[in-house]
């Protein structure tokens, strides 16, 4: 840009144009050459500048999310202290009330996103379960959160109780390895070839039954948060989508549960 405004000024400087006697002198404008050089230089930086602007907003909103985890991890730990120790259940059994949000029945599109169980800890700061680098292909409306829950997280080792009132959900205390629990991540499905919302996590595709449901939404990057309250940022170890922002999984099928389960199998 020194170089352009340079240049620009040094064509406004150029010499008067001489006059005969006693008429005043004028400054010679442009000539067509140079307008078409400074519109080519203007070219030139523009293909410059615009990936490395892309990029740092590409950037900023990689660390805007990270942020968001980062609150979320704080919404989740007052959430563990306030209920016993016990780990936020993902949804009741009838499938109205989630973590994220309330509706009125299990087929109503349009969720209450101040009756959620994380809500209460999360003050005025409701933006932080919308990742800013995320726009899907909406399921309902745009209502479900950017990020993915962890439901392996509140299974008890003597069943499934992911579901609120199914009984208790796993204890913090019982957390084996915090530092490799996943809690919230960023978050997709593919459905009908769209990329949408997906509020929980799944198994790695190659479980049965499971589907890829991690977005790697930040330059193939995906952050995460785990149970000791830490954000890193992950690689996906497969994608079923391609692109800047493909949908995968972040570890394979052989070393998914350390992940995933707050107490591995011995």
């Amino acid at each position: 840009m020194l170089i352009l405004r340079s240049m620009l000024h040094t064509f406004a400087r150029r010499r008067p144009h001489r006059a005969g006697a006693g008429q005043p002198s004028r400054l010679r404008a442009f000539t067509l050459i140079e307008l078409l050089v400074v519109i080519g230089i203007i070219g030139v930086l523009s293909a410059i500048l615009l990936p490395v602007l892309s990029s740092a907003r590409e950037e900023a909103l990689y660390v805007r999310c990270k942020s968001n985890l980062r609150q979320l991890g704080i919404a989740m730990s007052l959430y563990i202290e306030q209920h016993g120790g016990h780990c936020m259940p993902i949804a009741n059994s009838p499938h109205t009330d989630y973590w994220f949000g309330s509706r009125s029945s299990p087929h109503s599109r349009v969720f209450d996103r101040t009756t959620g169980y994380l809500y209460p800890f999360l003050g005025v700061t409701r933006e932080v379960e919308l990742c800013p680098g995320f726009s899907p292909d909406t399921r309902f409306e745009g209502q479900l959160p950017g990020y993915a829950y962890n439901f392996y997280e509140v299974i008890n080792s003597g069943g499934k109780t992911y579901h609120k009132g199914l009984g208790p959900q796993v204890n913090y205390s019982q957390i084996r390895t915090p530092s490799r629990l996943v809690v919230f991540i960023d978050g997709a499905r593919v459905m009908g070839g769209n990329v949408e919302e997906n509020y929980y996590l799944n198994t790695p595709q190659g479980v049965p039954g499971a589907f890829p449901s991690v977005h790697f939404r930040h330059n193939g990057r995906a952050n995460v948060l785990f149970a000791d309250w830490r954000v890193e940022s992950i690689r996906p170890a497969r994608t079923v989508t391609t692109g800047d922002h493909p949908v995968g999984d972040f570890c394979d099928d052989s070393n998914w549960v350390e992940y995933y389960c707050p107490r591995p199998p011995d």
